[in-house]
C-alpha cells in the first residue's frame, strides 16, 4: 500500500482503488464466512487510514469477478469498513450484473427488482468514482462482466446518470471503461460522443 501511494503521489493521482481478489468461488484461507468479511473490513480501514494521511482516497471496484458482489454485501462492507475515506467505484457494467443477473454469486444468488438503479441508491452518500460502460448480461471469459460499448447493452443511462447525482456523487469525473473490449481503440470515439451528450444533458463540466 505505502508504494501505491508513493506512485499516487509522485503523479498526482487522487484516487487508489482496490477490490477483493479471491474469486467468489470459495471462503478464502479456511476462514469462515464472517471472519472473513470483518478481516477484510478491517484491511480496507487500515489501508484508508494510510490513503487519508497521503491525501488519496480508497475506493473499492466491486465485481462479479471477486469475492463479496452480492448488492446487500457490498453495502453491508462499505458501512463495516466505516471509514470516511474509503467509498465505492461503481461501475455500471458490474453494477448490472451483480444486481440483475446475479452473477457468480456464492450460495443463493441475490438480485434487485430495481436493478442498477436501486443498487445506486442503496450507497447513497458512499459512490466516491463511477464508470460509465453499457452492459449486454453476459461475462468475459466467465469472469468479469463483458464493458460493451454504448448501445451494445440493455442500460439504460439517462436513469443511471439521475441516480448517481440523486446519490450524492459530485465528483468530476465521469470516465469510460472498455476494459478488456478487443477493439477498444475504434470503439472510443463513439463513447466520447455519447458521453459528451450524456454530460451536457446532466450539467457536467
Amino acid at each position: 500500500m505505502k508504494g501505491h501511494l508513493e506512485m499516487c503521489q509522485e503523479m498526482g493521482i487522487g484516487k487508489l482503488r482496490v477490490d477483493a481478489v479471491d474469486p467468489p468461488t470459495a471462503i478464502p484461507g479456511g476462514m469462515d464466512y464472517e471472519k472473513c468479511f470483518a478481516t477484510v473490513a478491517e484491511r480496507w480501514n487500515q489501508a484508508a487510514t494510510l490513503c487519508a494521511a497521503s491525501g488519496v482516497k480508497l475506493v473499492w471496484e466491486f465485481e462479479p469477478g471477486f469475492f463479496f458482489n452480492k448488492p446487500s454485501e457490498v453495502v453491508r462492507m462499505v458501512y463495516k469498513v466505516d471509514h470516511p475515506n474509503f467509498s465505492i467505484m461503481f461501475d455500471s457494467c458490474h453494477g448490472h450484473m451483480c444486481a440483475v443477473v446475479g452473477a457468480r454469486q456464492l450460495g443463493k444468488k441475490e438480485t434487485l427488482p430495481g436493478g442498477v438503479v436501486q443498487f445506486i441508491h442503496m450507497l447513497t452518500g458512499k459512490i466516491g468514482a463511477v464508470h460509465f460502460i453499457d452492459s449486454d448480461g453476459t461475462l468475459h471469459d466467465n469472469e468479469t462482466s463483458t464493458h460493451a460499448p454504448f448501445g451494445k447493452g440493455v442500460l439504460d443511462f439517462d436513469a443511471i446518470a439521475k441516480a448517481f447525482l440523486a446519490a450524492g456523487y459530485t465528483d468530476q469525473w465521469w470516465p469510460i471503461d472498455l476494459c478488456f473490449w478487443s477493439n477498444a481503440l475504434e470503439a472510443t470515439a463513439p463513447a466520447k460522443k455519447f458521453m459528451d451528450k450524456l454530460v451536457a444533458k446532466y450539467g457536467r463540466d
